[in-house]
């Protein structure tokens, strides 16, 4: 995560210099408070990551055995096979 916090943070910063080159000192009044609003939000996240964090190892060492796979929409996708299909299927193995 550090290394997209980087890239989003030097990608702003490079969108307010270039806007700033563009358009002069009005634009450091929007671009400036965005970086600052980016960078809390960052922050946050990466704050509320340990916590999250913590609640999954909590949850998983709950169990003995690992989660079943699939949940409730596990089969909605699956084609349907004709019951007279499958049992052709089986009786030309």
């Amino acid at each position: 995560m550090g290394r997209l916090a980087g890239l989003v943070i030097g990608l702003e910063a490079a969108a307010v210099v270039v806007a700033y080159l563009a358009f002069g000192w009005p634009m450091l009044l929007v671009g400036v408070p965005a970086l600052v609003g980016t960078g809390f939000v960052l922050l946050f996240v990466r704050l509320s990551e340990k916590p999250r964090a913590r609640l999954q190892e909590a949850r998983a060492a709950r169990y003995e055995d690992a989660p079943v796979p699939g949940g409730l929409m596990s089969g909605f996708f699956e084609v349907p096979v004709p019951q007279g299909a499958a049992e052709s299927d089986r009786t030309r193995a």
